[in-house]
Parts: C-alpha cells; sequence; structure tokens
C-alpha cells in the first residue's frame, strides 16, 4: 500500500514538473499584461495542484484497476432508513431492501424524523409487507435533524454492524451482500458503497450529476479508499461497526454530519474504506437551484469536518488526503477568479489565461475520466448515459460547484446553520 502510494505521488510530482516545464515561457509572456503574483496564484491553482493531484489519483487507480471479492457472510445486520415527509419515496427503498440477495436477516429500522405528511402510513403498510427475514422495526424522533435521528436509529441497533440507507436511495440487488462481505472482511470502521443516480434524465441539472457521481465522486473515493482513507462515508449508503461508531459519540448536529463521523472513525485510527461493488441509486436534485444548495451544504460540512479533526491530528494516509481538502478552498477559488474569467477574456481574443493548454488539459481531463468509465462498466450493474449530460458536465458543472463551495465557505465562516 505504502509503495503504491508513494509511485502515485511521484507520478504527480513528474506531471507537475513537466507542466511546469511546458507553461514557463506562456507564464512569463503574460505576466507583461497582468500582475505576475495573480498569473502565478491562479496558474497553480487552475493547472498545476489540480494537474497533480489529478494525474497522482489516475495513476493511483490504476495500479488498484482490479475488483477485489471478500469471503461471502450471512450475519444479521441493520439498516437505519431515517426519514422527514418521504411517502412519495420510501415505499421504494423499503422494497429494494426487501428484495436484497442477502441469506442473512436485515431488520430495517425506519426512524420517523417528526414527519408531516403520510411517511408513518406508508410505513405501517410495508411492515404487513415485510417477509420474515426482513422486519421492520418503526421509531419515532421528534427532535428534527438528521443526526438526531441517526442517533436514536443507532441507540436500537442490535448487530455488530449495521447500514445507513437514505429514504430516497434504492439499493441494487446484491448491494448489502457486498458492502457487508468488505467491512467484515477488513475491519474498517466504515464503508462507503458507490452510488448511481437514480434520476438521471429527469433534467439537465440531473444529467450532470449522474456523470459527477459516475466518474469524479466514484474516483476520488476509489483513491483515498486504496489507502483506508474515504473522507465521506455518506448516509446515503455505507455501512459501520457499530461499536465504533459508539465509542465516536455518534453523529453531530452539523450540516455534513457523515462527513464529521467518518473524520472521528479516522482519527481513532479505524479504516474508512470504499466498495464500488456495493451500488445504490440515489435521487438528485432535478434543478440548479436545489443543485446550488446541496453543494453548498457539502462545502460547509466539509469545513465542519476539517473543524472537528485538523489534518495533522489525523492517523497514516488520511494527514494526506484531509490536507488535500484544505487545498479544495484555494482551488474553488482559483477557478472562479482566474479560469473563468480567463475563458472570458479569450472569448474575446485575449488568450492571457486561457488557451492552447487549456484545450489540452480538457483532453486529459477526458482520458482520465474514461479509464473511471471503463472500470464502473466492469462492475456489470446497469446505469443511464447522456451525451448532452456528460458535455455539460464538462462545461458547466465546475462553475456551479465551485460558486456554491465559495457560498458554503462564507456560509460556515459567518457560523450560518443548517437544517434536515
Amino acid at each position: 500500500m505504502k509503495t503504491k502510494f508513494i509511485l502515485s505521488i511521484g507520478f504527480g510530482a513528474l506531471w507537475l514538473a513537466v507542466s511546469v516545464w511546458l507553461s514557463l515561457p506562456w507564464i512569463q509572456q503574460v505576466a507583461y499584461f497582468l500582475p505576475a503574483a495573480y498569473v502565478w496564484a491562479v496558474v497553480i491553482g487552475i493547472a498545476f495542484l489540480p494537474g497533480f493531484l489529478m494525474s497522482g489519483m489516475f495513476f493511483s487507480n490504476l495500479m488498484h484497476f482490479g475488483v477485489k471479492k471478500y469471503p461471502t457472510v450471512c450475519e444479521d445486520t441493520t439498516v437505519v432508513l431515517c426519514a422527514h415527509n418521504e411517502e412519495k419515496e420510501i415505499a421504494h427503498t423499503i422494497q429494494a431492501i426487501f428484495c436484497q440477495e442477502y441469506a442473512g436477516e436485515i431488520c430495517i429500522l425506519v426512524v420517523d424524523n417528526a414527519s408531516t405528511d403520510g411517511t408513518k402510513r406508508v410505513i405501517q403498510k410495508m411492515m404487513e409487507r415485510a417477509p420474515a427475514n426482513r422486519p421492520i422495526r418503526y421509531l419515532y424522533c421528534d427532535e428534527k435533524g438528521k443526526a438526531h435521528a441517526l442517533n436514536a436509529g443507532l441507540a436500537q441497533v442490535r448487530t455488530r454492524y449495521f447500514i445507513t440507507v437514505d429514504a430516497d436511495t434504492c439499493l441494487e440487488d446484491h448491494a448489502v451482500q457486498r458492502i457487508m462481505d468488505h467491512i467484515a472482511a477488513t475491519g474498517s470502521g466504515c464503508v462507503a458503497g458507490n452510488l448511481f443516480v437514480q434520476n438521471p434524465k429527469a433534467s439537465l441539472a440531473a444529467r450532470m450529476q449522474n456523470y459527477d457521481y459516475l466518474l469524479s465522486i466514484a474516483a476520488v473515493k476509489r483513491y483515498q479508499g486504496s489507502y483506508n482513507s474515504t473522507l465521506v462515508a455518506q448516509g446515503a449508503f455505507s455501512a459501520y461497526q457499530t461499536e465504533a461508531v459508539r465509542k465516536a459519540g455518534g453523529w453531530r448536529p452539523v450540516m455534513g454530519e457523515d462527513i464529521v463521523l467518518t473524520y472521528n472513525l479516522l482519527q481513532t485510527g479505524l479504516a474508512s474504506t470504499y466498495e464500488p461493488a456495493a451500488v445504490g441509486y440515489t435521487k438528485v436534485p432535478e434543478t440548479l437551484g436545489d443543485l446550488y444548495q446541496q453543494r453548498l451544504r457539502w462545502a460547509m460540512g466539509m469545513l465542519e469536518g476539517l473543524q472537528e479533526v485538523h489534518p495533522w491530528q489525523q492517523k497514516g494516509f488520511a494527514k494526506y488526503f484531509t490536507s488535500v481538502n484544505m487545498s479544495i478552498i484555494y482551488l474553488d477559488l482559483a477557478f472562479l477568479f482566474g479560469f473563468l474569467p480567463g475563458v472570458i477574456l479569450a472569448l474575446f481574443g485575449y488568450y492571457y489565461l486561457a488557451g492552447l493548454l487549456t484545450v489540452l488539459t480538457l483532453a486529459i481531463g477526458i482520458v482520465f475520466f474514461l479509464s473511471v468509465y471503463i472500470y464502473q462498466k466492469r462492475l456489470g450493474i446497469p446505469f443511464k448515459n447522456s451525451f448532452i449530460g456528460f458535455v455539460c458536465f464538462l462545461l458547466f458543472f465546475q462553475a456551479v460547484q465551485s460558486t456554491a463551495s465559495v457560498h458554503g465557505y462564507l456560509s460556515h465562516m459567518f457560523e450560518r446553520k443548517g437544517q434536515w
């Protein structure tokens, strides 16, 4: 593991050295027209640092291209399913758990977090249909907030491992088997599942997110998980060691409760890993406004995690990956105040910050995404494609992501509080 990590960092450093060598004449030329400090800050933030990080990740993921298989387990487990006004979605989610190809019992612990619609009625109907080895337990939590609902569910878990699933996430038929095999074999504190988009054709925003989940998020989780340092065991679908979560104090009542919990588990020395073959289909925001608000919350959650456990307090490879997370703030600022102005200037014929090398970077990015796409296809689990969605993802998604993220950073600075 250590050797592969060093090799991936070395490959990234080599890529960085070549990039600097190719870019120096261009940087010196542009510095005649724009302040040199600004030029360097922008080029580092939109080319050098992203290139180093992405090339290291690309090389590492190539070295970890195989899909690991673990001994089959069938011990009983619990799915904690929190719901707040989910009467339209929760039946599909529960039905997907009923249909799991898993020999052990799966206790479905549904925590109703102060719903005011027909969520309870739908749950009661599903309880009547539950198979003997898929019993449903209903729990009402009147204290609003996902963290409170999760902690209420955690208090009722009686199995060695448990799984969290969002009420709008449907599991692929073998998802529980694969994530349970992984956590039982590796002893990880938590294991993040692989999320595909459930509603990829709903809107242009959903089509773009389809590739964000399929390519970007999956690549990052594979990279981090290869070194036992997946930074987000997302609440939508992840498995946990029950006692480890209890010792960590459960979930904090913050915007990024799943991020903070993962950071706390990592700090104890436990592994946080990723199982690409355990797939859940999650429903994503269908409007740009809702997408913007989601990514704003994610940015705030990232800062909450870094504030809860500083990078230098982490152990092993988690020190590196949490430090990289800190650099994301700089990358988002560089994109907004460097790359976007550079593209606008290029449209008017001024190729100061965007030119031939920018096009080359885009081409290299496509090769990187192609390798991730091939890996996901090898899993044999279906997902939908959209050419328009992929093109818009390449050209426009980062603008939405970075704008929302910077907004989230500022909101966190001014101590804005999040809600369910």
